[in-house]
């Protein structure tokens, strides 16, 4: 995603100058020269509106009070390599409470260099899983991610993947909208002939 024009000025720039007087940051001073947070607006129309990490639209606000707002998440730890936190390449949009629970590891699948494919739905449990063609190496960084994320264990998370499910099994949801707030649902329904092994039984399921 092509860099914002005013990047370097509003956020590159007064970083750089943070960091040759603080080269390791502590954690208040991070806060306070949060200069990443100027580009929210920009990332939140890079990826318009869905988080990087669980394919879903998130909430657009300056005040990140609600777990599920989006924020700038440095998937290069800016604990860890501290020249990367004003760097746009190594900013994703993400929701609030996958951003804490990912904090500062790096077990995670980057979105941007993932290939399609590796994640796939159990739609009878709603599950996210590797997909079975992938390696035994890369099957367990799937559910390691997913791990890391909860994305399984967040009753949140499955509720949101069962109400959109909901929603376009009772027709009240169409498959462009889905593709606009759960892009990752709609590319499942449409690799796994949903509407053919699992609409019928899920509509009278929901009904």
């Amino acid at each position: 995603m092509a860099e914002p024009q005013d990047f370097n000025r509003k956020v590159r720039m007064p970083g750089t100058v943070f960091l040759r007087r603080t080269p390791n940051p502590n954690n208040r001073q991070w806060r306070r020269y949060a200069y990443w947070h100027r580009a929210l607006g920009n990332l939140f129309d890079a990826y318009r509106g869905i988080c990087a990490y669980c394919s879903s639209w998130t909430f657009r606000t300056d005040q990140e009070q609600r777990l599920q707002d989006g924020t700038v998440d440095h998937f290069i730890p800016k604990s860890v390599v501290p020249a990367q936190a004003y760097e746009w390449n190594n900013f994703r949009l993400c929701r609030r409470r996958l951003n804490e629970r990912k904090g500062s590891f790096q077990d995670v699948l980057d979105p941007f260099t993932l290939a399609l494919g590796w994640f796939t739905i159990d739609f009878p449990t709603f599950r996210l899983v590797p997909n079975p063609a992938l390696s035994p190496l890369d099957s367990a960084r799937v559910v390691t991610t997913i791990d890391r994320f909860q994305l399984n264990e967040d009753n949140d998370y499955v509720n949101e993947r069962i109400g959109a499910i909901r929603e376009y099994c009772l027709g009240r949801a169409t498959l462009s909208q889905l593709d606009r707030r759960y892009p990752f649902l709609a590319a499942e329904i449409r690799e796994q002939n949903f509407d053919t092994k699992y609409l019928p039984r899920m509509r009278a399921f929901f009904s």
